[in-house]
């Protein structure tokens, strides 16, 4: 545990600029990677010089941490020179491999010389080495780790992210790909749980549009659950094309997300309060290149929940508040409508004399005014309009 705070304290010290650099190498990294997997010339050609911009980047963000004078004409040689001085007595390690990156670079940048397949073969391995070996020598990082969640706002989907964090950096690679799950439930599964439809007295249409639910119509209702849920995982009903509208107006990435989705356990929790339930998917969890795989979810999962925070944090909207009644007296006519003759939906029960609020309207017919309830306590769910008459005071 010591070693995982001591990385999170070093991480949350470092220069803004010094991060964003770390995570630009990083990226650059994973596109390299992706271009270094193929066998043709272009994509060698392109992989070769991602993969150097990358090296760069990242050394870029070590001048910066240390404080070595690097200047815009200062050469790729010059870089460990300079920063091998401000951190003897150690030194950064695979300089001679990475110079021979530095040449194909070169050959093929300037000169059009696509590398050979045998000639990129072990780059990565030795860069992924570099760039993890010096993150934690010199940075007190790990490089895995580096990331935009300290930017995410305050919340369960940012505390169960550190979680994931943690455990990565501890080598539980299952339990961080868990965790990311979890942090994607807690910000948008949870919108489609129809849970709440298969309970003793399920929730009705306009409390369940309070809870932000937005499953299919066609599967909030028992007949449906008991055909179609075989295993508490079922109880999340994606609406796609409703998925998609949200992430695209959330800023998220839609093929990003649907990565994640598919590379993680499915969880589920019917309850803030609940225990969280692990689908054990043998094949997500399955050993072989869970580190690669965790690691991908993690940063994918925390940019996606960043972009969303920083899309809702550039949108202007009206503040959240609790607004309430206190009533002349109890056992009060709950109305359908703003209409005193409208159906009675209710009755308040004895005793109750404050009702939750959200706005108040004129009468639908004839005169006076009433107020529209949306009251909720344990048990108790009361929606609909009162009157006016029955409002002894109003206060937020």
């Amino acid at each position: 545990m010591q070693q995982v705070h001591d990385i999170q304290k070093a991480a949350q010290e470092m220069n803004r600029s010094v991060l964003n650099k770390l995570l630009l190498a990083r990226r650059l990294f994973e596109l390299a990677r992706e271009n270094l997997s193929s066998a043709n010339d272009l994509s060698l050609a392109i992989g070769v010089n991602l993969l150097q911009d990358s090296v760069e980047a990242f050394l870029l963000a070590v001048s910066e941490h240390v404080n070595a004078e690097i200047f815009a004409k200062t050469a790729f040689d010059q870089y460990f020179d300079l920063i091998n001085t401000k951190i003897e007595p150690k030194e950064l390690p695979f300089r001679s491999r990475l110079f021979a990156l530095n040449k194909l670079r070169v050959s093929s940048k300037h000169f059009g010389l696509a590398p050979a397949k045998s000639e990129t073969e072990g780059m990565l391995v030795t860069v992924r080495e570099f760039l993890e070996e010096v993150t934690t020598s010199v940075l007190g990082i790990t490089f895995a780790t580096v990331s935009l969640i300290d930017l995410l706002q305050d919340g369960e989907a940012k505390s169960v992210l550190k979680e994931a964090e943690a455990a990565f950096v501890n080598g539980d690679f299952e339990t961080c790909l868990v965790s990311c799950r979890k942090a994607i439930f807690v910000r948008i599964e949870s919108a489609y749980d129809i849970g709440h439809f298969d309970r003793e007295e399920p929730v009705n249409a306009r409390y369940a549009a309070l809870l932000g639910i937005t499953a299919p119509y066609y599967a909030r209702n028992k007949q449906y659950i008991s055909q179609n849920v075989k295993d508490v995982t079922d109880y999340i009903v994606l609406d796609h094309n409703e998925l998609e509208m949200d992430l695209m107006k959330s800023g998220m990435d839609s093929v990003s997300f649907w990565n994640v989705w598919r590379l993680t356990p499915q969880v589920y929790r019917c309850g803030h309060d609940k225990e969280w339930l692990v689908k054990r998917d043998f094949a997500k969890l399955e050993q072989e290149g869970i580190k690669e795989r965790a690691e991908y979810v993690l940063d994918t999962a925390i940019n996606l929940l960043v972009s969303a925070d920083q899309r809702r944090a550039a949108t202007r909207s009206l503040g959240s508040g609790r607004y309430f009644v206190a009533l002349s007296r109890d056992q009060i006519p709950v109305y359908r409508k703003a209409d005193a003759n409208s159906d009675v939906v209710t009755t308040t029960p004895p005793g109750l004399m404050q009702l939750d609020v959200d706005f108040s309207v004129p009468a639908l017919h004839g005169n006076g005014e009433f107020w529209h309830v949306v009251h909720f306590e344990k048990e108790l769910q009361i929606l609909g309009y009162i009157q006016g008459d029955y409002v002894a005071d109003y206060a937020t």
